[in-house]
């Protein structure tokens, strides 16, 4: 997971890491979709977390508006085990807040442990589009959670989005790399605290 999903996860992802303690070093990658209106993330970093624990909190979707502040609103509308289709209500700083409805599928390779998370926009379900929100027609995201030697998780997220009118200038540039990187820190740090606890 959160997820984890471009709008959403860049708009979802404007809170900041807890204060106090030193913060996950997250290096964005962002360039344009050619030919598109899209824009792209890339964040790849290295988690003490290992890829359940990961795993595990993008798969917890009700808890996704406690630990990624600007959903107001999360539900899922199915839940087929290894896939959900969520529908998510997100608050953005300028212009109407944004709704999205995405399929998330899961997948774990049994031989090499390495764990896929993969969200996409759908059309035709969920609830109706209203007045209050504008739509994300088009955003699809992947959590790639590789074993790495020695422990932990090399973790390979991308998101590719176009979030709508009247928020081009905000995802645009530092403000996207920041709410990415806000992001991935968010569910990192989640999943670092939750073995933590188990131990």
């Amino acid at each position: 997971m959160a997820r984890a999903l471009l709008i959403l996860l860049l708009a979802v992802a404007a809170g900041r890491a807890d204060e106090g303690r030193p913060a996950t070093e997250i290096q964005v990658e962002t360039h344009d979709v050619e030919g598109t209106s899209l824009r792209e993330a890339r964040v790849a970093v290295h988690a003490t977390a290992s890829p359940a624990a990961i795993l595990a909190v993008l798969w917890r979707h009700a808890e996704h508006a406690r630990i990624l502040p600007r959903i107001r609103h999360i539900e899922s509308l199915h839940d087929g085990g290894d896939e959900r289709l969520i529908y998510q209500q997100i608050a953005v700083p300028i212009g109407k807040d944004r709704d999205v409805v995405l399929r998330v599928r899961r997948t774990t390779d049994p031989a090499t442990g390495i764990i896929d998370v993969r969200s996409a926009t759908v059309t035709g379900e969920g609830p109706p589009e209203s007045s209050g929100f504008v739509r994300v027609h088009e955003s699809a995201g992947h959590w790639h959670l590789v074993p790495a030697e020695g422990g932990g998780t090399d973790v390979t997220y991308t998101i590719r989005t176009d979030a709508g009118e009247g928020l081009i200038r905000w995802i645009t540039g530092h403000a996207q790399r920041d709410a990415v990187a806000d992001l991935v820190r968010a569910v990192l740090d989640r999943a670092r605290a939750d073995e933590s606890a188990a131990r």
